[in-house]
């Protein structure tokens, strides 16, 4: 049956969406870093929870913390040979919860120093066999580059962390501030919402033991599929420019099964599987720490393409054509492999929605359009789609244009510089002409011209397309 709004019971409000991973967070007692502007629960939300596990409960401020704080204070023992702790009440010896507020106001020393603790549960080489749990909350670090002061959510003493320390830590969840929470969520807030209600940490224990046991049963029953969306995934997102850590492809593994898990105990047993790998991506990489996060529609892109691919087989002809992330390769394959017109007819659609890029656009559909026009049957939406972007290269038609003095200007001189320059009888020459001047100037606004043209002259000799085009 399914158990939803837990954390509700504890008193917080607009964290309902997040439940399913830090459910699995507890059940898998993989290390969080909560990441979010000041005023969002941060520190709430994992005091409540450390309350309602009952574990012993350590609080530090990473940006005042000492190594002693941790530790207490190293005394030699009676014989003079070694040395030991003699521990204050807030040092770290028997705690069940730990959690390091500020964690990118820490100084650099003291943030190496607690790799071990929040990766081996250990500290100056001893073991914490008690220590369970190990959290971490952070503003969003500013920019490298910025106005001096703070301006909105901009923290000026919040520095990335060492990117390996980040590595360290399984999930990374970007909280909800004040514009994500539902107008229901806002006036519950604003109302000062209920306070937690006695008896619920006996079922918080119950529900994160629950979650445990099935996350194992589904990591071993879905160990080859999730092993092989993995893979695909890392391929995916190192072609994104996020390439991840052999350690972070394990992470991700196990998150997706207990974000799983948690989606079932939470939700039902109508919650899938696909959906559950999304999320757990979606909070589940370091890069989400720093001052420009993944976008969403980079992850949820590399998601489905990494998931439908694990779901083929080895030698399908699909898998061998969505494994190309470049878009034209992917339709030059799709051509090698002698797809049917109504496939390939799809995955040229496909590739130009992905395409974000609207002058890598305007030339994908360009070669495209040339490359097909006459050994292909392509369908109708295929060829509206070819024929709506590639008109603006291919139709002839006189323009006049009024160039400013400035950069267009400038971008102007430098394309009749390199055309001037340019053999008239190059490959492709006069469709690169065309190609310039149909993105001037708003295109080369946006984009770097020259790179453009060259992206454009790669996808016509990947799709073969005749010099006299």
């Amino acid at each position: 049956m399914a158990t939803a709004g837990f954390l509700e019971h504890l008193g917080l409000v607009g964290y309902g969406p997040l439940e399913p991973v830090l459910l699995a967070a507890l059940a898998t007692e993989t290390p969080v870093l909560l990441v979010g502007p000041h005023g969002t629960a941060k520190s709430l939300l994992i005091e409540r929870l450390a309350g309602a596990l009952g574990q012993p409960f350590r609080h530090y401020n990473a940006s005042l913390l000492n190594y002693d704080d941790l530790v207490g204070i190293p005394l030699p023992d009676a014989a003079g040979e070694s040395l030991r702790f003699v521990g204050t009440p807030g040092a770290i010896w028997g705690a069940g919860f730990v959690f390091f507020d500020e964690i990118s106001r820490c100084r650099p020393d003291l943030q190496n120093k607690l790799f071990p603790v929040i990766h081996e549960r250990r500290v100056a080489g001893v073991a914490l066999p008690e220590l369970r749990h190990r959290w971490a909350a952070m503003n969003p670090p500013a920019p490298d580059e910025g106005e001096d002061g703070l301006l909105g959510d901009v923290y000026l003493g919040s520095e990335a962390l060492d990117p390996a320390l980040a590595d360290r830590f399984g999930f990374v969840v970007r909280v909800p501030g004040w514009g994500d929470l539902s107008g229901e969520d806002r006036l519950r807030l604003v109302g000062f919402g209920d306070a937690p209600r006695q008896g619920r940490g006996i079922a918080l224990t119950r529900l994160v033991g629950r979650c445990r046991r099935l996350a194992e049963k589904i990591l071993a029953s879905r160990n080859e599929q999730l092993a092989d969306y993995v893979v695909q995934l890392m391929s995916l997102l190192t072609k994104a420019e996020l390439p991840e850590s052999p350690r972070r492809a394990r992470m991700l593994a196990r998150n997706v099964a207990s974000v799983h898990a948690a989606r079932l105990l939470l939700e039902g047993k109508d919650a899938e599987l696909e959906e559950s790998a999304e999320l757990a991506l979606k909070h589940g990489l370091p890069q989400n720490a720093t001052d420009v996060p993944p976008s969403p529609t980079t992850l949820i892109a590399a998601h489905r393409q990494a998931y439908e691919l694990a779901a083929m087989a080895a030698d399908d002809t699909w898998r061998q054509v969505l494994a190309e992330s470049d878009p034209a390769q992917r339709i030059a394959t799709a051509e090698r492999l002698a797809m049917p017109d109504a496939q390939l007819s799809k995955v040229i659609t496909q590739a130009l929605s992905e395409e974000t890029c609207q002058a890598r656009r305007m030339g994908l559909a360009t070669a495209a359009f040339l490359a097909f026009r006459d050994r292909r049957q392509l369908e109708p939406s295929a060829w509206e789609a070819l024929a709506a972007v590639a008109r603006r290269v291919l139709e002839p038609r006189e323009r006049a244009e009024q160039v400013s003095q400035g950069r267009e200007l400038e971008t102007w001189r430098e394309i009749t510089s390199w055309l001037a320059d340019s053999d008239d009888d190059a490959p492709h020459m006069h469709l690169a002409r065309s190609f310039l001047t149909a993105g001037f100037p708003d295109l080369w606004n946006q984009v770097n011209w020259h790179e453009a043209v060259e992206a454009f002259e790669c996808d016509l000799r990947a799709l073969e397309v005749e010099e006299a085009a």
